[in-house]
């Protein structure tokens, strides 16, 4: 089956680059929703999904595993894998994790 991404992005790996593709999110049989993503590495391909109550939240703990997946790599670690030419992946370490904003105080 070929499907077309519903997002991607592009890093710089090396001379060249690492394709990373996030695919729409969809409801699993089970009810929760997966949201299915392939890391391009240049010896291999991972292909993985993450879960989650609704397709948001999938596409978000997709983009938090990937982003997790990359700073562990040896090619990270060693400088070797940029995004605009800087160590920041622009990816979200840590949404879902504590709170997003502060709430306003209560009168």
């Amino acid at each position: 089956m070929t499907e077309t991404p519903f997002v991607e992005r592009r890093f710089e790996l090396d001379s060249g680059e690492l394709m990373v593709c996030f695919f729409a999110p969809s409801k699993a049989p089970g009810g929760e929703f997966q949201c299915r993503y392939v890391i391009g590495w240049p010896e291999r391909e991972v292909r993985r999904y993450a879960c989650g109550q609704d397709g948001l939240q999938a596409l978000m703990l997709a983009m938090r595993t990937v982003h997790s997946d990359l700073i562990e790599s040896d090619a990270y670690k060693a400088g070797r894998l940029t995004w605009c030419n800087q160590a920041d992946l622009d990816l979200p370490p840590t949404w879902g994790v504590g709170p997003l904003y502060d709430p306003p105080s209560q009168p």
